[in-house]
Formats: structure tokens, C-alpha cells, sequence
């Protein structure tokens, strides 16, 4: 039975080891393969941003240079437009200077030279370093004054240009080409046609193609050009003008993504769906041009080392933490056989066999500690176990006071409600509900002379010092009013006797009234207590007195007002407006106005229609201050309303 134990708790902890294990492993496992994918989409990323920064880059460098050289040839040009063979002249000169482009003409607006008729395209085309071939190529066939480039260089101030999208030149250069275009001015300032520079596109078809395949080649290792062509749907890049039309590149671009493409600049780095298959799309706008550089790779092609560096990791950890559940099994079932030793001792001292020999070990580790104290605890637990018997009795001892001490603390209370069942002018009611056994909360009332006497009170504190003072104060009320029916001769001499000897500075919050039941006039004397509400949800004037034990000389002021019949007046100690919910929230005094406001029952009604909106709004939080409330109804029929009814 004991090896069977001691296997299972080896078991457990073992398996226990070996989901901690398992669970970093995992946890690593998965921080590493987000780390890679991560490294290989930001690899990919910057790899895309690089490209199309030198691609951009190469094509700013030659728009600079076509900008220069276009300027300059258009200067030479504005000073030979006196006749048609100069400025063939000027084109020839100019194009044996910058024979690195493809050739280049003057299209002038309508009838400028009225020799030439309405259209004037002088043109040069460079055959090699030495050498132009020179015609005019405007016809109404060649109508250049309806195409986009003139129309858009025309439009220029002076200075500035721009390169057009790609097209077909079948007169002039004869192939796919841009053409650079500048406005040109007359001696005189006015605008007379556009310059345009060709320029070969062949030279960016090569630099992107080149990209491709450098980039095709180191990440694939590959080395055969038709190995490397085939690859060329995992990494391709394209180039598209304004139109979207594809000027070089390789690969496919749908119109879907090449709409959402063109709509900014750049999307950054983008995963997007492009031909049913998932590809990260870089694209940029290149200088002023108009032009949109795009860069795709395949999900594969970023992710591939990611997954394979992944996989090799994660197989290492696994055979890693194989060899690691092995080995730490075993130690563990060796580290826990002292254990069966000692909790078979323990076993006995449970038992109540206090005499029970422990074992001893010969390794001071963990195990020894725990025996150690075992052995304290045996030498201990009786002496202890007595001590707790004690200490239970005397608990149980304090419990039985309290419970005796609560029961004459509520018994000095008048707790016999109604209180005067044969009176016809006076509805009364009240309670009291301590936050410990016995609580500083007190409240009285009773009639001498036609005239009601009551109080409220709030002792300073909890528990039973506040119990004390409260019994004290309740039999001071008593023993004073019996003399006097002055509420404030009242609060004064409670005041005075309570003070007298107060060492502790505990202190009473108190509201005394003297109810005339004959004419509702009532006077009271207000002790630093809550002002007491009437039907109309208002309160009752008080005047702004130190609570009584404070001060030993304190003059406290009387007030009066007169009750309507069927009016009720409504008092309260803090723990009503205090009562906090499981959010900190107090029950405050707006939710009091609201009810009293608008009630028009009894006073026991009240008070538990209040008693109820406490216990909902505080729910299961625990009460905090002692909860007192007494409220009464003024009833009497005043004399001309008997007589109205008879």
C-alpha cells in the first residue's frame, strides 16, 4: 500500500515536471516561430523597400540628367526659330552632344512657319555617335497636337517638364519609348510649342530584370537561367504607368490589385490575395513621373526560412525534453523515498501518538527541515492543542457576553411597536440594526403632559465603548426630560454629565424634539445630528451645534416649527446615508428625498420601504456603521376640520 502511494506521488510529480516542461517548451517553440516569421517578414520587407529605393533612385539620376539636357536644348532651340532649317540644325547639334539618347523634336503650334502648313514637327533621330537622321513627322496623320504629351508640355510655365507615360512612336523613334517634354518661348516671350527627348526605356526593363534575377538566385541557389525563369511567380517585380499600363517587369498583376495599388503612393508592405494565391506587395510611386514601382513575393518565399529554421529548433527541443523527463523521473522517484519514511510517522502523530519516533537522514536538505519541524511541531502540538481548548472556551465565553450585553442594550430601547395603540394623534415606529453585536446608535421617545418627548443619538465609535456611552445617554434622556420639557435645558444637561469625567473624548451626535400633541408645535434642540426630513422631502431648520461630550459650556439653541395633520417626520443616524456598496458608492441623501418625498403611508411603512432600497442598493457587502431610524405621524384632527365633518 505505501509503495503504491509513494509511486503515485513520484508520478505526479513527474508528469507535473514534465507539463512545466512541455508548456516552456511550447511557449519557446511558438515566441521562436513568431520571432522568425517575424525576421523573415521584415527581411522581405526592407528587401522590397531597397529595391524600389535604387530602382527610384536610378530613375531620379536619369530624369535629372534628361532635365539638364532638355533645358539645355531648349535654350539652343529658342534662339534658331528663325526658320525651319535652323532649328533642324539646332536639333542635329544638340543630339551629337547627348548621344546617349534616342533622338528628339520640336513640335510647333499650328502654322508657325507658314511655309511648313499647320504642322511643324522637326525631328532628329540619332543612328549612331556621328551621325542623325533628320525629317519632319507632322502630318495630319501624325496629328501631335491631339497627343497627351503635347498637350501636357504645352501647358508648362516655363522651366518645367515632364516625362510621358510609354508609348509607341511609329514615326519617330520607331519603338516603345518616354518622351521628356518642355515647353519653348519666342524672343518675345510667347509660347510657341513644346521640345520633346526621347528616351529608350530599354535600359529600366534590363535594371529591373536584372533585380529579379539577383534576387531569384541568392535566395534559391540556384544557377541555370530556366531553373531561375521558373521560379519567377515566387518573386517578380513590376513597373506601371499612370494608366496602368506594365512598362517592364515580370509576373502577373490582376486589376484588382492593381486598382488598390494605384490608389496612394504606397500600401507599405501589404499582405494581399492576387490570382487566388497569397503574395506581400510592396509598391511605391517613382519621383514625379507618375510611374508605380511593384514589388510581390510569394507567402512561401517570406515565410519559407521562417518555417524551415522553426522546424529544426523546435524538433531539438522536443528530443531535448524527452531526454529531460527521463532523467529528472528518475531522480525525482530517488529524491522522494525519504518521504515515505516520514509521512508514515506523521501518520501515527495524526493518530494522537505524540510519542512517536521520526525518522533521521543523513542529508541535511529540505526533507531533513521537514522532519526537523515535524519534531518540533510533536513536542509542541499537545501543549497546544490544549491551549486551543482554552482559548475556544473563553471565545465561546465572549461570545455568551455579547450576546447577553446585546440583548440588554436593545431591551433599554422601546421595541413595542405600535407604541401607543390607543392614541389617536401619534403613528410611530423605529429600529435600530447594530454593524457588531452591540452598537453606539440609540434612540427613545415617550409622553408625559400631552406632549411627546424623542431622540435619536450617534455615539462616536463602535463596539462596546460606543454600547456604554449609548446606555448612558439613553438614561440621561430619560432622566432629564422627566423635569423639563425644553429641548434645549435637555441637550444642555446631558451635555454637562456627559462631559464630566469624558477621558476617552467620545462624543454623542443627538436630535431631541418635544411634540405638543395637542397643536402639532414643536420644538427641538439640534446636536451637531442629521437634520430630520418632513412628508415634502424637505428638512427640518437646524441650527449648527457641537455634538454633545465636546465642550462642557456649549449653549445649545432651540428651534421650533408646527406639524400639518397627517404630516410624518422622518430621523436617521449616518450609517443610512453612509451604507456603501461593492463599488464604495453611499446610499447618500438624494435616495432619502426621492422616497420620502413621495410617501404618503404609515411610519412603519417607511421605514421599511427605506430599509429595503438600503439592503438593494449595499447587496452582499458587509455593514460598515450602526443603522438607526425612527419616524413618526402626526394624526390628530385639528378642531375646524371635526367641525366640517359633522
Amino acid at each position: 500500500m505505501i509503495k503504491k502511494k509513494k509511486s503515485w506521488l513520484s508520478h505526479r510529480i513527474t508528469w507535473r515536471v514534465l507539463l512545466i516542461i512541455g508548456c516552456f517548451n511550447v511557449f519557446i517553440i511558438g515566441a521562436v516561430i513568431l520571432f522568425d516569421l517575424a525576421i523573415s517578414h521584415f527581411e522581405s520587407e526592407m528587401r522590397a523597400q531597397h529595391m524600389m529605393e535604387g530602382i527610384d533612385g536610378k530613375l531620379l539620376t536619369m530624369l535629372r540628367a534628361v532635365e539638364v539636357a532638355a533645358k539645355n536644348s531648349v535654350a539652343e532651340m529658342e534662339v534658331n526659330l528663325d526658320s525651319p532649317e535652323k532649328v533642324f540644325d539646332a536639333l542635329e547639334h544638340e543630339f551629337l552632344l547627348n548621344n546617349r539618347y534616342l533622338g528628339g523634336a520640336v513640335a510647333f503650334e499650328p502654322d508657325y512657319f507658314a511655309s511648313q502648313g499647320r504642322w511643324f514637327e522637326p525631328y532628329v533621330r540619332l543612328i549612331d555617335s556621328t551621325h542623325v537622321e533628320r525629317k519632319q513627322i507632322g502630318s495630319a496623320q501624325h496629328d501631335y497636337l491631339k497627343q497627351e504629351w503635347y498637350q501636357k508640355g504645352f501647358s508648362m510655365e516655363r522651366g518645367h517638364g515632364y516625362l510621358s507615360d510609354p508609348y509607341l512612336d511609329k514615326d519617330g523613334g520607331k519603338c516603345i519609348l518616354s518622351t521628356y517634354v518642355l515647353p519653348i518661348f519666342d524672343r518675345q516671350g510667347r509660347k510657341v510649342g513644346v521640345f520633346g527627348l526621347d528616351i529608350n526605356l530599354d535600359w529600366l526593363k534590363h535594371t529591373i530584370a536584372s533585380e529579379e534575377n539577383k534576387v531569384r538566385m541568392m535566395s534559391f541557389k540556384k544557377k541555370d537561367p530556366k531553373e531561375i525563369e521558373a521560379l519567377s511567380d515566387m518573386f517578380f517585380i513590376q513597373l506601371f504607368d499612370s494608366k496602368g499600363w506594365k512598362i517592364a517587369g515580370s509576373g502577373t498583376i490582376d486589376d484588382e490589385t492593381l486598382k488598390t495599388i494605384q490608389k496612394s503612393d504606397s500600401i507599405g508592405f501589404k499582405k494581399m490575395k492576387m490570382n487566388g494565391t497569397t503574395y506581400y506587395i510592396g509598391s511605391q510611386r517613382l519621383g514625379s513621373t507618375g510611374w508605380t514601382l511593384v514589388v510581390a513575393q510569394h507567402e512561401h518565399f517570406v515565410l519559407l526560412y521562417g518555417y524551415l529554421l522553426a522546424f529544426v529548433i523546435s524538433l531539438f527541443m522536443i528530443i531535448g525534453g524527452i531526454v529531460i523527463f527521463f532523467f529528472t523521473s528518475l531522480s525525482i522517484r530517488r529524491a522522494i523515498t525519504p518521504l515515505h519514511y516520514l509521512s508514515k510517522s506523521a501518520h501515527e502523530v495524526a493518530q494522537g501518538n505524540f510519542d512517536t519516533r521520526l525518522p533521521t537522514f543523513k542529508h541535511q536538505d529540505e526533507i531533513a527541515l521537514l522532519r526537523d519541524s515535524f519534531d518540533t511541531m510533536q513536542q509542541s502540538l499537545k501543549g497546544y492543542v490544549e491551549e486551543l481548548k482554552a482559548s475556544t472556551a473563553a471565545k465561546a465565553s465572549i461570545e455568551s457576553e455579547l450576546s447577553v450585553a446585546r440583548g440588554i442594550q436593545m431591551s433599554m430601547l422601546p421595541k413595542i411597536f405600535p407604541p401607543f395603540p390607543h392614541r389617536d394623534d401619534i403613528e410611530l415606529y423605529a429600529v435600530q440594526n447594530p454593524a457588531k453585536a452591540v452598537g453606539g446608535d440609540l434612540y427613545d421617545f415617550f409622553i408625559r403632559d400631552e406632549m411627546l418627548f424623542f431622540c435619536i443619538g450617534d455615539v462616536s465609535g463602535k463596539g462596546v465603548p460606543a454600547s456604554l456611552v449609548m446606555a448612558v445617554t439613553r438614561t440621561l434622556f430619560r432622566n432629564v426630560a422627566v423635569h423639563t420639557d425644553e429641548p434645549s435645558r435637555i441637550v444642555v444637561a446631558m451635555n454637562e454629565a456627559i462631559c464630566e469625567g469624558n477621558d476617552n473624548h467620545m462624543f454623542v451626535t443627538m436630535f431631541v424634539g418635544v411634540l405638543d400633541l395637542h397643536t402639532g408645535h414643536l420644538r427641538y434642540s439640534n446636536a451637531g445630528h442629521d437634520a430630520p426630513y418632513r412628508m415634502n422631502g424637505e428638512k427640518l431648520a437646524c441650527d449648527s451645534n457641537l455634538p454633545v461630550g465636546v465642550m462642557p459650556d456649549w449653549k445649545y439653541s432651540e428651534q421650533e416649527a408646527t406639524l400639518a395633520t397627517d404630516e410624518t417626520v422622518f430621523l436617521y443616524t449616518d450609517g443610512l446615508t453612509e451604507a456603501e456598496n461593492a463599488l464604495h458608492e453611499q446610499f447618500g441623501e438624494d435616495r432619502i428625498t426621492d422616497i420620502v418625498s413621495s410617501f404618503k403611508g404609515l411610519p412603519q411603512e417607511l421605514i421599511e420601504t427605506i430599509t429595503d432600497a438600503v439592503n438593494q442598493f449595499v447587496g452582499n457587502t458587509e455593514q460598515s456603521d450602526d443603522l438607526t431610524m425612527l419616524a413618526f405621524k402626526y394624526t390628530k384632527q385639528n378642531i375646524s376640520s371635526a367641525a366640517s365633518i359633522h
